[in-house]
């Protein structure tokens, strides 16, 4: 069971509800403190403070929690008595509450000015976006109006991506057979005992021959310029990215496509050397990344794949840019678009912004009726100067408590006894 249900039954609350001079509600509990407690509430020594009073009353009553709230009622009501009394302090919190009324007035006319504000860009904002939809339909009237410039590149593109495309798959088919499927062997030399780097790049055979040797090896060679026309179909749709992370993963493409290349190269240049060598009677070592590197093969492969990659990737680019801006009217119409949207966006903002106006002029209106209820009051208290009264009387007591070598419950009662006093005096006032 609470102290507080231990003390009669009576909230503190109910305590600090009306202001009559204490009156202690006497039991079996109460009844031998009683006299006491109403012979000390009254009486504060003159030029004695709070603090030394609550220690004072704290001896009288042997520090009872029984006498605490009473003699924090009688605390309160004293203080709020002489300030009742005291003209210049009811003038000077008078006068506060006035100032106080005038600024939430001020300030509830700034916030009605911007709200007007925000409701006239609203009708701004809304203008405009009905002008742009407006631009935006008219736009549509003439959508097929030619942009010369595109139309000439978009024909120029289109010219040299047909054979770039077909160069890729006679390129990079017989590449990959080449590196993967075919035997080079003593007949593939011509008459002066050189193998001619032709027959491995541009084998007209490549997919005949991967036919025969089975549909693995044919879609193999089929798939190996579909996999690099992705690469320039990705590297085109990434620089069209906006961020940093473009910066970062364009290289990155850039690099895996030439070690493939690179790859390739290598086993088509190793399969020639280990021909050579068969031929020859000298002793020679195996083929190597260092004799790659020294290896004019190895670099015509590369370049012959690797450059003409990066330069189908770049012609795809501006094809496909061209057909974007085949239409005048399709730049023009991402741009009202994009213009919308921001508009609309904006929009939005203003709205919000009006609402939570709506509210902040509500939530003053609300303070400034507080203030005029306080004012009509014709007393006005000091409820700072009361609560540090109270925590001076209180640290008081605990001093006696602590004195006495009180337990640490009892302690803690009284301190849940003195919150709730504070806790009261807020709702009371």
């Amino acid at each position: 069971m609470k102290l507080m249900d231990k003390l009669g039954g009576s909230s503190v609350k109910n305590l600090f509800a009306t202001k009559p001079e204490p009156e202690l509600v006497q039991n079996a509990d109460t009844a031998p403190l009683a006299q006491t407690v109403l012979d000390i509430t009254h009486i504060r020594r003159d030029g004695e403070t709070y603090n030394q009073y609550g220690f004072r009353v704290a001896g009288l009553s042997e520090g009872n929690p029984h006498t605490l709230v009473p003699c924090l009622q009688s605390v309160s009501w004293g203080i709020r008595k002489e300030q009742e009394a005291d003209t210049e302090l009811q003038q000077e919190l008078q006068k506060k509450l006035s100032v106080k009324k005038s600024e939430l007035e001020t300030e509830r006319i700034n916030k009605e000015e911007e709200l007007v504000a925000s409701k006239e860009k609203q009708k701004e904002i809304s203008a405009d976006i009905q002008a742009q939809k407006n631009k935006l339909a008219d736009l549509e009237d003439s959508r097929y109006k030619r942009n010369r410039d595109a139309w000439i590149t978009l024909i120029i593109t289109t010219v040299l991506l047909i054979p770039f495309t077909v160069y890729f798959f006679i390129f990079y088919s017989s590449v990959a057979y080449s590196a993967f499927f075919k035997e080079f062997d003593i007949s593939s030399l011509d008459s002066g005992g050189d193998f001619k780097l032709s027959q491995a790049i541009f084998d007209a055979a490549a997919i005949p021959n991967a036919w025969v040797d089975g549909w693995g090896e044919l879609l193999f060679i089929l798939f190996m310029p579909i996999i690099f026309l992705a690469f320039g179909f990705v590297l085109n749709r990434w620089e069209r990215e906006q961020g940093w992370l473009k910066y970062i993963k364009i290289p990155l493409l850039i690099l895996v496509a030439f070690v493939f290349d690179s790859l390739l190269s290598f086993e088509i240049c190793e399969k020639i050397y280990n021909l050579n060598s068969m031929m020859s009677l000298d002793s020679v070592s195996e083929y190597n990344i260092p004799l790659a590197m020294h290896d004019p093969r190895f670099w015509v492969i590369i370049f012959l794949g690797f450059i003409s990659y990066l330069i189908w990737g770049f012609v795809f680019s501006y094809f496909v840019k061209a057909w974007e801006n085949l239409d005048l009217n399709q730049i023009r119409k991402k741009e009202i678009e994009s213009k919308i949207t921001k508009l609309q966006d904006e929009l939005k903002g203003e709205t919000t912004n009006s609402s939570n106006l709506k509210s902040q002029i509500a939530a003053i209106g609300t303070k400034i009726l507080e203030i005029d209820t306080q004012m009509s009051v014709g007393t006005r208290y000091d409820l700072a100067k009361i609560r540090l009264e109270l925590n001076n009387f209180f640290a008081g007591w605990q001093q006696y408590l602590a004195g006495m070598h009180k337990t640490d419950k009892e302690k803690q009662d009284a301190t849940d006894l003195f919150n709730d006093v504070i806790r009261a005096i807020v709702v009371v006032d």
